[in-house]
């Protein structure tokens, strides 16, 4: 194994054979931006945890969509369409048809489109699950009063539409859009790395990465990536460069965060001595977003304390966005 001790250095290669000086090999699949004023299906839940008698909030299926645009918009009459059956038929499910009520989305403000049996907001099974919802009027919720949207588990459509008829936004999704290397994703949506991609391109979606909820309807998509970092260059960063886990509540650990382009991604974080001896996995065949967070509290792999010294912190990932597997490399001091 060769590693590379200069310290707080960072280093980047390329494994599988391939040269250490050789650039990174993207795949081809990056996502593609369209610039967009009005609302955006941003957030599908198709395979929700719904079961009796196991003491846990069953999930509701939802369709998120977001505002990206400057103006207000008056969503009455908008409805969301399913794809259609061999019949020609489809189910149309009218979420702000109700004049009455407030159908306003305002710029930057998300909507959550909903099947519940009651229009009680706080006593829906949205909110119940998804508890930071709760007293949120930042996020609309639309409630259509039924007890499940007709989406298929594998494939489906959703279509948004305004009150012409006019599709304003679609999406055609496959249960293939999940990232490849999780192995459960029931209960999990499928999120937009940025609300501005394609709705209806698979390199634009991958499962939530929300370990709390596996959903995040009403608020940032936990795989999100500002326009200028959708096609960035994996990184990695050690803070801080020296730490002491000596618990007094201050540099107790060292934060290890990585950067991908958009994309799903697996990950091993392995932590080596000077010897080149692997003392600690953090993580490994980790499912990942394009970012992620860990933390080394100085511990070995058996909770004995590491010795002071100078350490090599190491990222492996393979990924959706690129060929082979890219490998970073820094170093942390460990003082005690």
């Amino acid at each position: 194994m060769r590693l590379f001790f200069t310290l707080f250095g960072i280093t980047l290669f390329l494994s599988s054979c391939q040269s250490n000086n050789e650039e990174i090999s993207l795949n081809g699949t990056s996502p593609s931006l369209e610039k967009r004023n009005l609302p955006v299906i941003n957030e599908i839940l198709f395979d929700p945890l719904q079961k009796k008698d196991d003491g846990v909030n069953d999930q509701p299926d939802f369709v998120e969509i977001y505002n990206p645009g400057t103006e207000t918009v008056d969503l009455y009459g908008w409805h969301i369409q399913d794809c259609p059956a061999s019949s020609g038929s489809r189910y149309t499910y009218h979420f702000a048809d109700d004049p009455s009520s407030d159908n306003l989305l305002a710029p930057g403000q998300y909507g959550v489109i909903v099947p519940e049996e009651t229009l009680d907001r706080e006593a829906s099974r949205l909110v119940n699950y998804y508890d930071y919802l709760s007293g949120d009027a930042t996020v609309r919720i639309f409630i259509v009063q039924r007890k499940t949207f007709s989406l298929n588990n594998d494939t489906d459509c959703v279509t948004l539409k305004d009150s012409d008829g006019t599709v304003i936004d679609s999406v055609a999704y496959s249960s293939t859009w999940h990232n490849p290397y999780s192995k459960n994703t029931k209960g999990v949506s499928l999120e937009k790395f940025n609300d501005q991609l394609l709705s209806n391109s698979p390199s634009s979606w991958s499962s939530s990465m929300d370990i709390v909820f596996g959903g995040t309807p009403g608020r940032h998509n936990s795989i999100y990536l500002p326009e200028n970092r959708l096609e960035q260059t994996p990184s990695l960063r050690v803070t801080p460069e020296s730490f002491s886990p000596d618990l007094n509540g201050t540099g107790d650990k060292a934060s290890i965060r990585y950067s991908f382009p958009a994309g799903a991604y697996q990950v091993a974080v392995t932590i080596y001595d000077s010897s080149g001896k692997a003392v600690r996995t953090l993580a490994e065949g980790l499912p990942s977003g394009p970012e992620g967070m860990l933390e080394w509290n100085g511990l070995e792999n058996d909770n004995s304390p590491a010795l002071s010294g100078i350490y090599l912190v190491r990222v492996s990932a393979t990924g959706t966005a690129f060929n082979g597997t890219v490998q970073l490399e820094e170093n942390v001091a460990l003082v005690r």
